[in-house]
């Protein structure tokens, strides 16, 4: 297994981090996809899917997913939604710890 994703895990806070509209946009990490390097950000990239019915949805309709995303369009963020810039690993006392470094 190949892990792309390095910098985001789940329970994450993280800023989209594009040039547009939807730019500083802040939500959490609900799912992490190592081998693509894509993650599911809450809140961010909803899109309705015309679903077929079938067995274990009979009544088919519309459906509300979340979409797939780069995790590079993304920076891990505190509480107030300020980007942290780069994550790392420290270890102290023979325990390993995530660190964060100064956005420059």
């Amino acid at each position: 297994m190949i892990n792309r994703v390095k910098h985001l895990k789940k329970d994450d806070l993280v800023v989209l981090w594009r040039a547009d509209s939807s730019k500083r946009t802040t939500g959490k990490v609900l799912a992490v996809d190592h081998n693509k390097g894509m993650i599911q950000v809450d809140g961010i990239g909803g899109t309705k899917r015309h679903v077929k019915p079938s067995q274990t949805n009979p009544k088919g309709g519309i459906e509300d997913r979340l979409r797939w995303w780069p995790a590079s369009k993304f920076r891990v963020c505190d509480s107030s939604g300020k980007p942290l810039g780069r994550t790392g690993f420290k270890v102290t006392d023979g325990k390993k710890e995530r660190v964060f470094s100064k956005k420059r």
